[in-house]
């Protein structure tokens, strides 16, 4: 058996399906970048704004996978926690051109709404986790 699998069985349900979040997470957040659908990087209204989709959207989910699973489900679980309460933010202020000057495309729209769908399970689960974990430990 490889260590990888070693550790995936070593985990509970809760921290399996956290880490599929976190995962499925990254994925949308590279999705919405210019590398994926995102067309607007010319229309963006300040700098600052592509640090924090690249904060909520790479880093905090990578962040997360990789302390899942290195057995830190506690960190993880606030983590989670904070990267939903920011992602529900994205989809509302996109639509009202707070970050940038025109509409997003019809792929970065549905995209930040499956967004806010990992975000529910994100609250969901690293509560869960972080809760399971404080009992056990």
């Amino acid at each position: 058996m490889s260590s990888v699998s070693k550790m995936w069985t070593s985990l509970g349900n809760s921290e399996r399906v956290l880490a599929v979040l976190f995962a499925v997470g990254f994925i949308l957040g590279f999705l919405l970048t210019p590398l994926g659908f995102e067309t607007r990087m010319n229309e963006l209204r300040t700098l600052a704004f592509a640090a924090f989709f690249v904060t909520v959207g790479l880093l905090i989910p990578i962040a997360g996978l990789v302390l899942v699973l290195s057995q830190r489900p506690k960190v993880a679980g606030v983590l989670a926690v904070i990267d939903a309460l920011l992602s529900f933010l994205i989809a509302p202020a996109d639509q009202a051109l707070f970050f940038f000057t025109v509409p997003p495309p019809p792929a970065v729209t549905a995209g930040e709404y499956i967004l806010i769908l990992v975000g529910v399970g994100y609250v969901l689960y690293g509560s869960r986790v972080y809760d399971g974990n404080r009992r056990n430990g």
